[in-house]
């Protein structure tokens, strides 16, 4: 995780450098929580949706059409009851944090009302990258899943006086367990608020 820490402040020192250079790049960090779930798996004999936290940075690159690369650190959660688990019938979380880096291409309105001032919407795809495993009674470690989990994203965000507020939702593309006869993907719903400098 300490690794994870450095590479984001090497980035938000490139994007910082880049912005000297660029009048239309524009730096952001946000906060948030999430709500995850696995689609239909068949090692899984049930899924409770979890809710976690999530906290990145991004460089938003454009003005009414734009590019915006991010960094998040994410924990997905998720209740348990799987088909090969140690205790059989026994229900636990599944904690799994993440390194996740979407690439969005995004449209900003000219709305002006009275509260929210611009509206964006984005879409792009993410790959995350399993940093850490929680300790769990399910027999489940960083070994038992992929590595890598490739994304679809959709953003809805709202400039709110000098808030950045954002709705996201993420549909993955790679099987959570790395096992021939895992199907479940991982589904997710992201609120976040943040601030731009």
């Amino acid at each position: 995780m300490k690794s994870a820490f450095i590479y984001a402040l090497l980035l938000l020192g490139s994007f910082s450098a880049l912005a000297q250079d660029r009048s239309d790049l524009t730096l952001g960090a946000k906060v948030g929580i999430n709500f995850y779930s696995l689609s239909n798996d068949a090692l899984v004999v049930d899924d409770d949706t979890g809710i976690a936290t999530e906290f990145g940075i991004y460089g938003r690159i454009g003005e009414r059409f734009f590019i915006q690369p991010e960094l998040n650190f994410v924990n997905y959660k998720t209740h348990l009851i799987t088909q090969n688990q140690p205790r059989a019938g026994e229900r636990d979380a599944l904690t799994v944090r993440y390194l996740r880096v979407p690439v969005l291409v995004g449209f900003r309105t000219s709305y002006d009302g009275k509260v929210a001032s611009r509206i964006r919407f984005m879409a792009g795809p993410s790959v995350s990258y399993i940093v850490n495993v929680a300790d769990n009674n399910l027999g489940i470690g960083r070994s038992d899943l992929h590595n890598a989990q490739f994304a679809l994203n959709g953003e809805a965000g709202f400039e709110v006086w000098m808030l950045r507020l954002d709705l996201l939702y993420h549909h993955y593309l790679t099987s959570l367990f790395n096992d021939n006869n895992s199907e479940g993907k991982g589904r997710a719903f992201s609120i976040s608020a943040g601030i731009e400098f």
